[in-house]
């Protein structure tokens, strides 16, 4: 009697660990899936955002700028650059393994609302000024997925134009790029879905070519 008894406890005792057994380890395996996906995201952006920073400004103010088919009669239109930049996120941006949507792919100015980053003081020479991080008020070209096709889609005054992307060593201006994607757990862990992000600034020194 008193062995079955036992029996029973063990039982009804399996009922509670068992729950709380599983809902561990299905936490810890969402959160490395996000973990995962952040870092992918993350090497994504600085991909992006190195690739911005080595293009530059197309030229623009030289003797000589680049033209694209794209930007039309406009010197100033990044449509080509950002062409480039948005094509190498979303390309290794495919690493994303639980997500249900990359939601967009921005490219900014990290330096117009934080920080004193001008032609004159740029993030090399004054990074302890600078958040990087997108915040309203800098200019910005937003491109989402449209019928397959990654679209501007605030065409206007407060877009990154190339006039605001100076590559003037040493005082090379940076470059913001952000990711929004939405996260989808693996797990029944309704929680963890949500729209996450990742972001990169870089500045680098714009590449030459030819002889």
């Amino acid at each position: 009697m008193r062995r079955g008894r036992q029996r029973g406890q063990a039982a009804v005792e399996l009922c509670f660990v068992l729950p709380v057994c599983l809902m561990l380890f299905m936490g810890v395996y969402t959160a490395g899936s996000f973990i995962s996906d952040m870092n992918v995201a993350g090497q994504a952006t600085r991909a992006g955002s190195r690739l911005g920073a080595e293009i530059g400004n197309y030229g623009y103010g030289s003797s000589n700028p680049l033209t694209a088919t794209c930007m039309g009669a406009s010197t100033t239109n990044p449509c080509a650059v950002d062409q480039d930049i948005v094509t190498t996120v979303a390309t290794v941006a495919k690493g994303l393994q639980n997500i249900t949507s990359i939601d967009e792919i921005d490219i900014y100015d990290p330096c117009a609302v934080s920080g004193s980053c001008t032609s004159a003081s740029s993030v090399c020479s004054d990074a302890g000024n600078i958040a990087g991080k997108y915040q309203t008020g800098d200019p910005v070209d937003v491109y989402k997925l449209v019928s397959g096709a990654w679209t501007l889609q605030n065409p206007g005054p407060n877009n990154y134009t190339l006039n605001l992307r100076t590559q003037q060593h040493p005082n090379e201006l940076a470059v913001g790029v952000r990711i929004l994607y939405h996260f989808q757990a693996s797990a029944p862990i309704n929680f963890f879905n949500a729209q996450a992000s990742n972001y990169a600034v870089m500045c680098l020194a714009p590449t030459e070519a030819g002889s």
